[in-house]
């Protein structure tokens, strides 16, 4: 496991945030995907803090995400509308470069059009739920065994809502992935990781893991 054990929550953010920053200079179309979730919110906030938000050339970003809630894209539970509340309502970012996710088939589309055959976006983050899941990849899913497609509207039924999500083919595909997780509630999906067992989070290949001590107990 690649693992950075921060302080804190503030930590966590910060070192997500210079990742941002150093993938958003790259390429001529820096693409990045963006993640729902607690976590990365804190990560949203300090990008649009005025610490961070001077460092990006935000009309060159384009920003995709990684899953999505089966709701109206106002809504308070979309990924999407609380990425615009934290983040990109207050920043110079091209609209027509963000990419909200609202049907799986037209979103795989898109990927396919802008990427051609491998989805490789610059910095993809995820986080991860106290269940061990990430993106809306659950743990006893049978879309944790899709192999082609990249953006599927998986089976499961969760909080009562159904969702879209990247499936493993997309994010394995990324140049660099980020799974950030901070809080004691996630100590023990993260501690059963650590032991090896296959839940959603953990098995996304190659990801870099940026964890609080809360979550990390005496890892390192």
């Amino acid at each position: 496991m690649n693992l950075t054990v921060c302080a804190d929550g503030a930590e966590v953010a910060r070192r997500a945030a210079d990742a941002f920053v150093e993938a958003a200079a790259a390429g001529d179309r820096p693409a990045i995907v963006l993640s729902g979730g607690s976590t990365p919110q804190a990560l949203h906030r300090l990008l649009a803090s005025p610490e961070y938000a001077g460092r990006v050339d935000w009309p060159r970003v384009n920003v995709f995400f990684g899953d999505e809630r089966q709701v109206p894209l106002d809504d308070p539970r979309s990924n999407y509308h609380a990425a615009r509340e934290t983040l990109l309502d207050h920043v110079p970012v091209d609209p027509a470069k963000v990419h909200p996710l609202t049907d799986a088939d037209e979103y795989e589309g898109l990927l396919r059009s802008f990427f051609g055959e491998r989805p490789d976006f610059d910095l993809l983050y995820l986080g991860m739920g106290n269940d061990g899941h990430t993106a809306s990849l659950f743990p006893g899913s049978v879309s944790l065994r899709e192999d082609e497609r990249w953006v599927i509207d998986p089976p499961d039924v969760v909080e009562g809502m159904a969702r879209h999500t990247f499936t493993f083919p997309a994010l394995s595909a990324a140049r660099r992935t980020l799974i950030l997780v901070a809080g004691e509630a996630k100590a023990e999906a993260f501690a059963r990781i650590r032991a090896r067992e296959q839940l959603p989070a953990g098995m996304v290949p190659g990801a870099e893991w940026l964890v609080d001590r809360a979550v990390a107990g005496g890892a390192g």
